[in-house]
């Protein structure tokens, strides 16, 4: 199996297909008159059907957590992502609230490929922090001393795509790329 990031603990680690034994119908002791029920062994790796996705039950070998992983039709064989729980970052803990709950959603945004929804709640963010901070602009913000220039360049930039993600029609969608480093910023 390949490496993976744990989307319980954030290790990188290789990961074991779990082993998962639970009640479930004995197909090979029912009929149409009667379910027997008993112990099962559940498959930890549903294997290929011809032009469907392969998904996997893995159990993390650091902290001994499970999640499931995909490895979809269109990628190379023996690349996985994790499917389930969607790994997202947490924001700093330095970061009070309100402002760290939008950060945290403007990761899961990203995490689960919804770029412009991302961008968006980057702006959000960014204008109710300069809202805290009691200024009317990010301008105001560099006039106050609170951020330096070059950080003013970068906050103006994810103004600017927030008010594109929001207010205009795009014919081309907002790239993984771009997302990430407004995010980063």
């Amino acid at each position: 199996m390949a490496k993976l990031i744990c989307p319980n603990c954030g290790a990188a680690t290789s990961f074991s297909p779990a082993q998962i034994i639970g009640k479930g119908v004995l197909l090979d002791r029912s009929g149409e008159d009667q379910t027997i029920w008993g112990e099962v062994q559940i498959p930890a790796v549903i294997p290929y059907q011809y032009g469907e996705d392969c998904y996997s039950i893995l159990v993390c070998r650091v902290c001994d957590e499970f999640f499931v992983a995909i490895n979809d039709k269109y990628a190379q064989e023996g690349y996985w992502e994790v499917a389930y729980p969607i790994p997202s970052k947490k924001a700093s803990k330095e970061i009070p609230e309100p402002r760290k709950s939008e950060l945290e959603e403007a990761n899961l945004c990203f995490a689960i490929g919804a770029y412009r929804a991302c961008v968006a709640m980057c702006q959000i963010a960014l204008e109710a922090l300069w809202r805290d901070q009691k200024s009317t602009s990010l301008k105001d913000l560099e006039g106050k001393g609170i951020i330096s220039s070059s950080l003013r360049e970068r906050a103006d930039e994810i103004r600017l795509w927030g008010n594109v993600a929001k207010h205009e029609i795009i014919a081309e969608p907002i790239a993984k790329e771009d997302a990430e480093q407004l995010l980063t910023y």
